[in-house]
């Protein structure tokens, strides 16, 4: 019994940990900084995909504003020609609405409004990458946020076939990442399985 029940645990560490691994190391050389994207020769990505995060009494939280502050640094580098942003949002303009809170944040960060796309059905990672190609049909994107999340991201982005590079948004250690670590372990493992089904 005890030898059976080592080898579930074994079997279920496994399950949780390779598809890490796979993503991990598959996806790892596609992830940059704003500083080496800088220096490439060409810079023909259509747009930067910034993911939205929570937002707090209308202001960005401070995993989203450094998400913006990436967006805004590519855009004023002239790496991108425009920012869509990708969260969730309101169709009547009522209630919890993350892409308004980044368009006004952008705004005040002196980003025309013409430079930016309001994508308010971006319910998820795997949502937002696939209405890219579906609803924008954008092919070359760059993809903006926390490295941790970048992997995943990234990864979705090669099985739904858009072509991309993840660039780190990190600028400071922020409270709670090592739950936000945690959390993603198993978030990767439910986007394995949905790169390869395509839902």
């Amino acid at each position: 019994m005890l030898k059976k029940i080592l080898i579930i645990i074994l079997v279920l560490i496994l399950l949780i940990f390779l598809p890490n691994l796979y993503i991990l190391v598959t996806t790892s050389g596609q992830i940059t900084t704003l500083e080496h994207i800088s220096t490439q020769d060409s810079q023909d990505y259509e747009c930067a995909l910034i993911f939205g995060a929570g937002v707090r009494d209308g202001k960005p939280s401070p995993i989203l504003q450094e998400r913006l502050n990436m967006g805004v640094a590519l855009y004023q580098a002239g790496i991108v020609p425009k920012l869509l942003l990708s969260g969730q949002g309101s169709a009547d303009g009522q209630g919890y609405d993350e892409v308004i809170v980044m368009r006004e944040y952008l705004l005040a960060k002196n980003v025309p409004d013409t430079a930016l796309i309001l994508d308010k059905s971006g319910f998820s990672t795997y949502e937002s990458i696939e209405r890219c190609l579906k609803t924008y049909n954008l092919q070359k994107v760059l993809l903006v946020t926390q490295k941790y999340h970048l992997y995943r991201a990234v990864y979705l982005a090669n099985q739904l076939e858009l072509e991309t590079i993840g660039v780190i948004a990190d600028q400071r250690r922020l409270p709670g990442q090592f739950m936000r670590e945690i959390r993603e372990v198993f978030a990767r493992d439910k986007d394995f399985i949905k790169g390869i089904i395509k839902p």
